[in-house]
């Protein structure tokens, strides 16, 4: 991560929260595209504004007015601000996923056309990809911790494992 003191804003803002594989980042960035998902996908890095980093490992925080963050310095980011253009979704079916990447793991429901395998077609999909209705669970000061996100953004590259599951959580799919 690169701490930067210059820039503008360019667009609208949107919260940010990311995880790389020793901290979690909270800010803001500029949304210059229709979704967070376009946004980092188009770009190899995001530069957050007015940031808290908070060490996983230990806890302590540190606080910057602006950072870049490489993506491929980030195992997910949790989805946040427009969903994008109704108009463009694809009919889909949700398919039950866990997903190990880095000291996270990450269990919900990755989006699909409904006669594909999300597993076997991960490497035709974009670096960051949606996984809904997330639990993610991971290690905070040596103690476990599981949140709940009605979206993440998975980083595909940094992934260790990725299996179907006949349904995470015991849920079933929003529809």
């Amino acid at each position: 991560m690169r701490h930067e003191r210059t820039g503008e804003t360019l667009g609208t803002e949107i919260d940010f929260v990311g995880f790389a594989d020793d901290c979690r980042v909270e800010g803001r960035v500029d949304l210059e595209d229709a979704r967070l998902a376009d946004l980092l996908n188009r770009q190899d890095s995001v530069l957050v504004h007015n940031v808290v980093v908070v060490s996983t490992v230990d806890g302590h925080s540190q606080e910057f007015e602006q950072l870049e963050i490489e993506r491929n310095e980030l195992d997910l980011v949790v989805a946040s601000g427009p969903r994008g253009d109704p108009g463009r979704r694809l009919k889909t079916k949700p398919n039950g996923v866990t997903m190990k990447l880095g000291p996270y793991s990450a269990e919900g429901f990755m989006h699909a056309p409904p006669t594909a395998n999300p597993v076997r077609s991960i490497d035709h999909r974009p670096t960051m990809v949606a996984i809904t209705e997330a639990v993610l669970e991971y290690m905070f000061c040596n103690e476990p911790v599981s949140e709940s996100f009605p979206t993440v953004l998975v980083n595909r590259d940094m992934a260790i494992s990725l299996r179907t599951a006949p349904a995470p959580g015991g849920l079933a799919p929003d529809t």
